[in-house]
């Protein structure tokens, strides 16, 4: 049998691995000047009134209240229209380079026990956005498993953006340990409005203690697919916490099938534009 790393052991024994210092100033900076400068846009186009500067003319860590303030303006005018900063953001090429760190890379394949060589398959990597008090996509007690691709072998991260993640505005919690239930029991819950929730039975988190991970910004939580887990609540007054979310899959496992992208247009389809212009 292979002797397990360091790394590979603690992942083993408590469902997950925190790694420090990963992400440094510049990464954030860089971060922060993209998804501003997203937000602002956003708001010019659909006339929300705010009072932040333009974009050339903020910094970071001076301006992330700026940040806050834009953030908010746009939720309390029309909540969906964070959607589609999520969207732009996603696919944008400062979060693509962000996505492609090298360390994140190794220590996935060296947790998930694959080759340097195996190509890895990023699957809904977001940046979170969770302004106080809403909770429209905060889950309860939650495995990863039914939220990804079926059959596959992978891994989740979860990391702070721009600010540290703290108690007071809802970082991650974690059952340590109880990934070693396997496919716990839960149940499938619609709710109007929301996301449907797949919530564990409370007869398998109560054999658990809740541990609230605050993170320093550069930290990245690395956890497995069955370990029990939930975002806090944002209880502060006017702070956005800001958070990475993602999974990334082992390509070469024989249970991976990639799923086909199904983009839909936000206005008209291609179809409707060029009749639209050739009639």
């Amino acid at each position: 049998m292979t002797n397990l790393t360091d790394k590979q052991k603690h992942f083993s024994e408590n469902g997950f691995y925190i790694e420090r210092n990963v992400f440094n100033t510049k990464d954030m900076e860089e971060i922060f000047i993209n998804f501003y400068d997203i937000c602002f846009n956003i708001a010019s186009k659909h006339n929300i009134k705010h009072k932040t500067p333009t974009t050339n003319n903020v910094s970071y860590p001076n301006n992330l209240k700026d940040l806050d303030y834009l953030v908010l303006a746009i939720f309390n005018v029309n909540k969906n229209l964070l959607g589609e900063v999520y969207d732009i953001f996603s696919y944008s090429l400062t979060f693509m380079r962000f996505l492609g760190n090298k360390t994140v890379e190794n220590i996935t394949q060296e947790i998930l026990n694959i080759n340097k060589s195996s190509s890895l398959y990023g699957w809904t990597n977001r940046m979170r956005i969770d302004p106080p008090l809403d909770e429209r996509r905060t889950y309860g007690w939650h495995q990863e498993i039914f939220y990804t691709i079926p059959e596959t072998k992978f891994l989740q991260t979860w990391c702070p953006m721009m600010r540290d993640t703290t108690i007071e505005n809802g970082t991650i919690e974690i059952k340590k340990g109880s990934h070693k239930e396997g496919i716990a029991k839960q149940s499938w819950n619609e709710i109007e409005g929301r996301p449907p929730q797949i919530i564990i039975d409370p007869e398998i988190t109560n054999k658990y203690k809740t541990i609230s991970l605050e993170m320093k910004v550069g930290d990245i939580l690395f956890f497995d697919g069955h370990l029990a887990h939930q975002s806090g609540k944002n209880l502060t007054k006017d702070e956005v916490r800001f958070s990475l979310v993602g999974m990334w899959n082992d390509t070469s496992h024989r249970g991976f099938n990639v799923p086909i992208p199904n983009f839909m247009s936000r206005t008209i389809s291609a179809k409707e534009y060029f009749h639209q212009i050739m009639g």
